[in-house]
C-alpha cells in the first residue's frame, strides 16, 4: 500500500480531506503543513487504483500529489540529508538512466530541512548526471519528489500525470510580463491551461465585470473579439483596441442577441449565486456549444455546500464540465461550463 503526500491551496486542504473521505471510505488522512500540505494513506485501496480514479474525475481542492516510497527521518545537517536524498536517486538507476528527470523539492514551514527548494535540488542533481538521467524542469519523464515534514523526509518517483500537475505542489507558474494588468489574468492563464480550452479558438467573447482588464487582455492577445462589460473604466492600455467594445453597464441591465458570443467569461467579486443568476440569464446570447469560464466566490461558511448548491443551480442551463479549485484562485474556484 502506497502512501501520498497531497497538497491544496492555503486554507483548503480541510475541504480537499473531506472530499477525499466523502469518495474513498477508509482512507486516513493527516495534516503536516496546517492548512496546505497532508498525508493521504488508501486504506483498503488497490495500489493505483486511487490514481486511477483521481485522474478520471479530479477533486475540486486537491490540487497535487506525489507517492511516497521512502520514509527518512530528518536531519538538519546539510551532508546527512543530502546523502539521503542522494541514495533514494540511486535505487532508482534502472528507471531513471537515460531519461529526463524533473527534481522538484519542498519543505513545511516548521522543517529544520537545512535546504532552499532550489539547494536540495541542487544536491541531487550530480547522482542523476552519474547515472545519465537529463535533470529537466519541464517535459520530464519522471518527476522526483521531495518533501520535509517536521521530522520526515517524504521522497517518491511517478509520473508527471499520476501527480495531477507537473509544477512542484502543483504551484502553477506564469512569468509576470512587463505591463500586466493584473494578476487576475493568471487565473484565466491556469483556466487555459487545466481544462485543455485554447482561448484562441474562439471568436466571440462576453466578458463579465471586466474591469480593469486582465482576462479582457488575455483574450485579446489570443485573437478574439472581446465585448467588456463593467461599469469602471478599462485599463488605458486597452482604450481604442480595434476588436474591444466597452460597455459601462452593470450586467444585469443588458441582452444581447441570440448567439452573439462563443465564449463567456466572468470574474465577477459578487455574491456567487447572483452571478449565477446573471450569467444563466445571458445565455441565450450564447451559440449552441459555447464555453463559459466563472469563478464562484466562496464567500459562505460551507464551501463544498455552496458549491453543490450552485452546480444545480447552473446545470439548469449548462452542461459542468469542470469545476476546480487553481493555484491562482483564492476564495473562490473556477467553473467550465458548456452551452448545450
Amino acid at each position: 500500500m502506497t502512501d501520498f503526500i497531497a497538497t491544496a491551496n492555503p486554507g483548503f486542504a480541510p475541504y480537499a480531506m473531506e472530499e477525499l473521505r466523502r469518495r474513498f471510505p477508509g482512507v486516513k488522512l493527516a495534516g503536516l503543513a496546517p492548512g496546505e500540505t497532508f498525508k493521504l494513506s488508501p486504506g483498503p485501496l488497490p495500489d493505483g487504483e486511487l490514481i486511477d480514479s483521481l485522474r478520471r474525475d479530479e477533486p475540486i481542492f486537491l490540487r497535487h500529489l506525489f507517492p511516497v516510497q521512502e520514509e527518512v527521518p530528518l536531519s538538519s545537517d546539510p551532508e546527512e540529508t543530502a546523502a539521503a536524498m542522494k541514495r533514494f536517486a540511486q535505487t532508482r538507476a534502472d528507471a531513471l538512466g537515460g531519461t529526463a528527470v524533473a527534481v522538484q523539492v519542498r519543505k513545511s514551514p516548521d522543517s529544520p530541512f537545512p535546504f532552499s527548494s532550489a539547494e536540495g535540488r541542487d544536491a541531487i542533481v550530480p547522482a542523476l548526471v552519474d547515472m545519465g538521467a537529463e535533470p529537466v524542469a519541464k517535459d520530464a519523464k519522471w518527476i522526483l519528489s521531495v518533501y520535509a515534514a517536521k521530522k520526515t523526509l517524504y521522497l517518491g518517483l511517478s509520473k508527471p500525470r499520476d501527480n495531477l500537475s507537473d509544477w512542484p505542489g502543483g504551484a502553477v507558474r506564469f512569468r509576470r510580463e512587463e505591463g500586466l494588468i493584473s494578476r487576475a489574468a493568471f487565473k484565466l492563464l491556469e483556466a487555459e491551461r487545466t481544462f485543455g480550452l485554447p482561448l484562441g479558438r474562439f471568436t466571440n467573447a462576453l466578458d463579465l465585470g471586466a474591469a480593469p482588464g486582465g482576462w479582457t487582455s488575455v483574450l485579446l492577445e489570443r485573437g478574439v473579439d472581446v465585448t467588456a462589460v463593467d461599469p469602471a473604466e478599462m485599463h488605458e492600455s486597452l482604450k481604442g483596441h480595434p476588436r474591444l467594445r466597452h460597455l459601462r453597464k452593470n450586467a444585469a441591465e443588458l441582452s444581447f442577441a441570440p448567439g452573439s458570443f462563443d465564449l463567456l467569461v466572468c470574474d465577477m467579486s459578487w455574491d456567487p449565486h447572483h452571478t449565477c443568476r446573471i450569467v444563466s440569464g445571458l445565455a441565450p446570447a450564447l451559440s449552441a456549444g459555447a464555453s463559459g469560464i466563472i469563478t464562484l466566490k466562496l464567500m459562505y461558511r460551507k464551501p463544498l455546500q455552496t458549491i453543490s448548491d450552485l452546480l444545480e443551480q447552473y446545470r439548469q442551463t449548462f452542461e459542468i464540465r469542470r469545476v476546480k479549485q487553481l493555484f491562482h484562485n483564492r476564495e473562490e474556484v473556477t467553473l467550465w461550463v458548456r452551452k448545450p
